[in-house]
């Protein structure tokens, strides 16, 4: 009789018939929890420079919109920012900046100056932001047609639940048109939905200047179980021109909801096929584009199906022909770097790992039966571990492979090109393949960020490409150190060495910021401490000894179109600038150094 870890591991990972028969099972070699921080500093430090201070806003609360300013929390939160395409007239002089809490912003690039483009909070009815994170305003991605036809494509959130309709409002913008019809939600197949992640298509008129004049209309809405991990960011094929079978393909990173990490109805989501959640999916919005390929359900987008390049599981059975890649928790960032044609998802773990991950066509990427390089349980005493935080650890299946309701055989499951442990942070952040002029020492470097901590890293992509579907393998992960100018310091003293989280957090005080219960920073988690569910979370300090103080510095990377790298951090709301690799003075530290 099969009893203990034995029996846990045979029933989840299809050798049943083996175990019942007391034969061997042969096993690869496990990669280990480790037991303390392992990512280190090389010597690599990088100047950072203020870039521009986002207007305040809050969260959308029940009330008048816009809510007033809540001081205690973050003062603008921004989580990306993006360039035209550069044949576009203003390519050079603006940016478009998603403010979470509602607004669609133009930033121009002279006067460091916002401009509010489109308001979704009036636009909306159901619009939301709550509970934070990633709902709200998400992302924004410009069509490779846009000099000419001006369209672009917003992810936004709403909750069904809030009374009224859900058709937006053509009176709240002078100058546009929406088409009202709703379209039928595809909901996640178990469980009860409680929030819409919705693409919109925007059509601008004239494109040459700063205020919107043209039509919208729903391209997508998805229903999620519950309010985390939304669908998240969106991008075009690069390398893909007028011609090119991949042209016009927009790409959907979408969240599972938190689905995969709770036992019941809802784990299996990630996995399962027929599910939009924990996917990456591609469709194309102009339905006139290729018209031999297959119409969505509702009749908004096609789904690339015929000709070189369908997409994997339009033939499969039960599956959702939109579906590109699946297997992940929460890949909230995605990129595609035209030099080596490697396309990128940072994808946030659960309690364990943060992975980042080359995307292949078809690709299962393991969630929520691995996470990181390791098996992953969920449910019982061991829910939430991975196979060696159990005592005495569960082995890994030297055939790592998975069955999937619709396909015929097992999937050989897609490991991380790299990946780093809650030792050393909490979630990964956005991250990008540096091919700008200011850092020439960082080209051909995937830079990335820890959202909690504050903290850059870069690993070399050229190591990430090489250990692709190598489990275990993971590129070296290399800590870069933040250089800084204080603005408020009056005195003669240069730049310095500065944690990003204490830079946040100094700017969230002057700034007018009011910290709660002695944490410096809003929010709180379990690396950095703050103030939750009534209690103080504190005492806790970086892989370097230095205590964090409370809160989250809650930072992100976006890349411009000089393929520069600038810094976010929604707690301040700023926007800063990499702008070199510096050596750094002697004996630039002060208490807050790393």
């Amino acid at each position: 009789m099969m009893t203990g870890y034995r029996a846990e591991f045979c029933l989840g990972f299809g050798l049943l018939a083996a175990c019942l028969a007391g034969l061997p099972v042969a096993f690869a070699q496990d990669a280990q929890y480790p037991s303390a921080p392992q990512l280190k500093k090389d010597g690599t430090s990088v100047l950072l420079e203020d870039y521009a201070s986002l207007p305040f806003s809050s969260l959308k609360k029940d009330g008048p919109y816009p809510s007033p300013i809540d001081y205690r929390d973050q003062l603008g939160r921004a989580n990306s920012l993006r360039s035209e395409p550069a044949d576009a007239p203003n390519s050079d002089k603006r940016f478009f900046v998603p403010g979470q809490n509602g607004v669609l912003y133009i930033l121009d690039k002279s006067t460091r100056q916002f401009t509010p483009y489109v308001d979704f909070g009036k636009i909306f009815p159901k619009f939301t932001t709550e509970p934070v994170y990633g709902l709200g305003l998400v992302s924004i991605a410009f069509d490779p047609g846009y000099a000419k036809n001006g369209k672009f494509y917003t992810v936004h959130t709403e909750r069904p639940g809030i009374s009224g309709s859900a058709a937006p409002r053509n009176d709240a913008a002078p100058n546009l048109t929406v088409n009202g019809d709703i379209t039928a939600a595809i909901n996640s197949p178990a469980g009860e939905v409680g929030f819409q992640s919705i693409i919109y298509e925007w059509t601008d008129t004239n494109i040459s200047n700063s205020t919107f004049e043209g039509s919208a209309r729903e391209i997508l809405r998805a229903g999620l179980n519950f309010p985390l991990h939304p669908m998240a960011d969106m991008l075009f094929n690069p390398l893909a021109g007028p011609g090119h079978p991949d042209y016009g393909n927009l790409y959907i990173s979408v969240g599972d909801g938190t689905a995969g990490e709770r036992a019941g109805v809802t784990h299996p989501i990630p996995q399962r096929l027929d599910a939009l959640q924990g996917k990456i999916l591609r469709i194309t919005p102009d339905i006139s584009l290729r018209p031999q390929d297959m119409p969505s359900s509702n009749g908004r987008y096609r789904i690339p199906s015929t000709g070189t390049d369908p997409n994997p599981f339009v033939s499969a059975k039960g599956a959702r022909p939109e579906v590109f890649v699946y297997g992940l928790r929460n890949p909230h960032r995605i990129t595609w770097d035209p030099v080596t044609n490697t396309f990128l998802a940072a994808d946030i773990g659960d309690h364990s790992w943060e992975e980042i991950n080359i995307i292949i066509k078809g690709g299962n990427y393991g969630w929520a039966e691995r996470e990181g390089p390791e098996l992953r349980f969920t449910g019982g005493p061991n829910g939430g571990k991975t196979a060696t935080q159990i005592d005495p650890p569960v082995p890994y299946p030297s055939e790592d492979t998975l069955a999937v309701d619709g396909l015929d055989k097992p999937v050989t499951l897609e490991p991380p090109v790299a990946y780093y442990s809650h030792w050393d942070g909490l979630a990964v952040g956005s991250g990008y393949v540096y091919r700008g002029k200011l850092m020439p020492q960082l080209v051909g470097k995937y830079i990335f960020t820890e959202i909690t901590t504050g903290r850059f890293f870069y690993a070399d992509l050229a190591e990430m490409i090489a250990n692709k579907g190598k489990r275990g393998k993971g590129a070296a992960i290399h800590e870069i150190e933040i250089v800084y100018k204080n603005p408020y310091d009056s005195s003669a003293q240069g730049p310095v060495k500065r944690r990003m989280y204490d830079i946040a957090a100094d700017a969230f005080v002057r700034k007018g910021g009011i910290t709660v219960r002695n944490t410096v920073l809003p929010g709180a988690s379990s690396i950095t401490g703050g103030f939750r569910g009534g209690n103080i979370t504190g005492g806790k300090v970086d892989p370097y000894g230095v205590p964090y103080g409370g809160g989250r510095a809650d930072v992100r990377l976006a890349r411009g179109g000089d393929d520069e790298i600038y810094v976010i951090s929604k707690s301040d709301g700023m926007i800063r600038k990499l702008v070199s690799v510096v050596t750094p003075p002697p004996g630039s530290k002060n208490s807050a150094a790393r």
